[in-house]
């Protein structure tokens, strides 16, 4: 509970900071507003890959972020953009359990062991999912072509700071923990990761006070974002890592249409 309550005085702040921000920062033009963004998201990892049929990743269409947004434009060409977004993103597989042990470098090792957790028995095919919630905060040059135009151009980069929120793990479209051991789903993964963001596409002024925007975006994680060196604890033994040393870098991707409505001050 004390977590929770400390990442909500977190987000409020960081949303109270840009509100200010907007107020404050010496730009020619400020423009607030809102952002909806279906996505296509997934989670690449070098072993997961390569497993063959043993482990295949499925699409992950279905998935969206949204939030707020702001946008500082200095001039006519050059702005800098700030976003705040939940986002709902993560990586869908299918796999199957033949009788052989599951490679200890792919997330078959990780279903295979929250299903003998919870006692369940899978032989043959299965379907599992792993979904990390995020809030994210990307900062942003704003390029545009003449935004006094009726439309116009525009192209955002920069980094973006993912704060982890929650994780579910499903098997079986069954939400699994791990029973008589001292971790949690988001005890694996890492609980802040830096990503990358790109967004392209156009804008339209619909009056000379609102702006609707429509952008390709694409962002992706420099970081690891499994905890690599998380160790557990089965039934009070003492505790041993929980992934291979052998498993690679997972990184996380997504690709949206990011649709924004924005406000000129």
């Amino acid at each position: 509970m004390k977590n929770s309550k400390n990442k909500i005085i977190i987000y409020v702040s960081i949303a109270t900071l840009l509100f200010v921000c907007a107020l404050k920062v010496d730009a020619q033009q400020v423009e607030l507003g809102v952002r909806y963004n279906p996505e296509f998201t997934g989670l690449i990892n070098k072993n997961d890959n390569n497993a063959g049929n043993k482990l295949d990743l499925t699409s992950n269409f279905g998935y969206f972020s949204f939030g707020a947004g702001a946008i500082f434009n200095f001039n006519n060409n050059f702005g800098l953009a700030v976003d705040l977004l939940f986002s709902r993103e993560g990586q869908r597989f299918k796999g199957n359990f033949n009788g052989s042990s599951p490679d200890a470098a792919t997330y078959s090792s990780v279903i295979n062991t929250q299903v003998s957790l919870n006692n369940m028995v899978i032989v043959g095919d299965y379907v599992a999912k792993a979904e990390l919630n995020y809030i994210k905060l990307p900062i942003m040059l704003s390029l545009t072509s003449d935004n006094t135009k009726p439309l116009f151009f525009t192209l955002l980069v920069g980094p973006q700071f993912n704060f982890l929120e929650g994780v579910a793990q499903e098997v079986n479209h069954n939400d699994l923990e791990y029973p008589n051991s001292n971790i949690e789903p988001i005890d694996l993964y890492k609980s802040f990761t830096i990503n990358g963001v790109l967004a392209f596409g156009g804008a339209y002024n619909l009056t000379p006070n609102m702006v609707l925007s429509a952008r390709l975006r694409f962002d992706y994680g420099f970081d690891d974002v499994e905890k690599k060196d998380v160790m557990v604890s089965y039934s009070g033994a003492v505790p041993i890592r929980f992934y291979s040393t052998e498993r690679q870098a997972t990184h996380n991707i997504t690709g949206a249409l990011m649709l924004g409505l924005d406000f000129k001050l």
